[in-house]
């Protein structure tokens, strides 16, 4: 795969080449367990395939409404996991008495309804068992950094035809209290739902740790926010193990001693996901924007993209020349020869059809464009609109210099 942009990389390797070759699986005296095969999709899985196939339909423009009680207005700005009461109508189909709050990471500002806030929508939060279509949460995301509105859907979708589990996205057109709010992007949660919407029935058990903050777990496992650590009394004591093993292994000990800890195949193939998509705010360049899980099967850690919004090239997503990985997991992957081959091989099929197909991805372009021609180009949704129009060429280049 030809790029312009050539990662210069720390450790053991100094300019990154696209090699050919399909990836390997690790090789060396102690290489990492093998990926479980594929099984067919139990019940509960299917179920939660349909509903979020329902709510995550990219094949039209979404429309949401969102109604707060005047006096919780007030409250969306505020940073804090206390949702207020909304009404909220998806595509004609009306659901009351849902739980919303605003929704972002430490490094977005809480914004009021009339700025076009992010919101995190709970169906479930004061009506048992209400969902939309099935689907319990979703994230309505104001992509105010993601310039050309496709950013995080088209990186997903590279993510996921690695093989991968990545969030489902759709977009919509969205008003709060009669409020033109723009253009949003509809980003599933990472939570139960999901796991076992990719995994199957009993995946959804196990410890998720949010990554952000641009501090590296290794370092400070204290920081990373459990979920759910005090309602379930739950214990960080794998987090704190997999840090230390990290710590003290070495280039020699590295597949050993991390293997029975964390989906090593699995990360590589998100590490170089993160690379081919230039997700440099992701996990392995910036220490931040990922979610990292202990699998009930297993209780290795598997890492999942989040926040992929400056990626492609485009616009706040330019490569940074000079960028090296700067996750300390990623820098000792690079050191062990057998895995740093294995990341470039990764690299390499993840730019090359069947998971980089020019086609599949324009043509999530297109649809995108498709969809957001239905609307009048007019207030907040007429200037996300140009946007789109603006940065979409960008995207594009990207993709196309893909083989």
């Amino acid at each position: 795969m030809s790029r312009r942009w050539l990662p210069t990389l720390a450790c053991a390797v100094a300019v990154l080449v696209w090699a050919g070759g399909q990836a390997v699986s690790g090789s060396g005296q102690n290489p990492p367990q093998a990926r479980p095969a594929p099984v067919a999709p139990d019940r509960a899985q299917l179920r939660a395939r349909a509903a979020a196939a329902k709510v995550y339909d990219t094949s039209l423009l979404h429309h949401i409404d969102v109604v707060i009680a005047p006096e919780d207005v007030s409250k969306i700005p505020r940073r804090t996991e206390e949702r207020v009461q909304c009404t909220f109508t998806f595509d004609g189909h009306r659901l009351e008495n849902v739980g919303v709050r605003q929704s972002g990471g430490v490094y977005h500002p809480y914004l009021p309804i009339t700025s076009k806030p992010s919101l995190s929508v709970k169906f479930d939060e004061f009506v048992k068992d209400q969902t939309l279509l099935g689907v319990t949460k979703i994230i309505l995301k104001n992509e105010l950094q993601d310039y050309p509105l496709i950013n995080e859907h088209v990186t997903y979708e590279v993510f996921r035809r690695a093989g991968l589990a990545a969030p489902l996205t759709a977009h919509a057109q969205v008003t709060i209290n009669g409020i033109d709010s723009g253009i949003y992007l509809m980003r599933e949660p990472i939570d139960k739902q999901f796991f076992v919407r990719n995994f199957g029935k009993g995946s959804d058990g196990g410890n998720l740790y949010e990554i952000e903050n641009v501090r590296d777990f290794v370092f400070d496992p204290a920081y990373p926010a459990l979920d759910h650590e005090q309602r379930d009394s739950r214990s960080r004591a794998d987090l704190l193990r997999l840090a230390a093993v990290i710590r003290s292994s070495t280039p020699s000990t590295f597949v050993a001693d991390v293997s029975p800890l964390v989906d090593l195949d699995r990360f590589i193939t998100f590490f170089a996901a993160e690379a081919a998509t230039l997700h440099w705010d992701g996990f392995a360049y910036h220490n931040n924007n990922a979610y990292l899980y202990a699998r009930p099967m297993d209780g290795r850690f598997i890492f999942i993209p989040w926040g992929a919004d400056q990626t492609l090239g485009g616009a706040s997503g330019r490569w940074r020349g000079n960028m090296q990985p700067s996750s300390f997991l990623a820098q000792k992957v690079l050191t062990v020869p057998e895995l740093e081959k294995q990341f470039r091989d990764e690299v390499d099929r993840i730019g090359r059809r069947p998971v980089w197909d020019q086609k599949v991805l324009l043509d999530r372009v297109a649809e995108v464009a498709r969809i957001l021609g239905t609307v009048d180009p007019s207030g907040r949704t007429g200037s996300d609109v140009a946007r789109f129009t603006n940065y979409r060429g960008s995207v594009e280049s990207y993709i196309k210099s893909g083989q």
